[in-house]
């Protein structure tokens, strides 16, 4: 059991990567819908971090074009976020 958690707790961070890459991809990305974001509560239009949030879901949808329109970094964040996952799950897990 306390291995269990060691490993969970070593791992957490890839854990909440793959959270945020699987509701980023579930998301539709045409839809407006409910925000947390302030820019969106404030009023504004632009949002990098809801462009961002859009770009993965084309992405994920295999819709390049559409990706790239919406952020352009939408590839490398994803490409990154990615690379991250398997650099965690590669690190030994050290037991006491």
């Amino acid at each position: 059991m306390r291995r269990t958690f060691q490993y969970l707790r070593s791992r957490a961070e890839a854990f909440i990567w793959i959270a945020g890459l699987t509701l980023m991809a579930a998301m539709p990305p045409t839809d407006e819908h409910a925000s947390l974001c302030p820019l969106k509560a404030s009023g504004f239009d632009f949002c990098p971090g809801c462009g961002l949030g859009h770009a993965v879901s084309w992405l994920f949808r295999g819709d390049i074009i559409h990706s790239f329109q919406a952020h352009p970094l939408g590839i490398a964040a994803v490409a990154i976020l990615l690379w991250r996952i398997i650099v965690i799950f590669r690190k030994p897990v050290f037991y006491n």
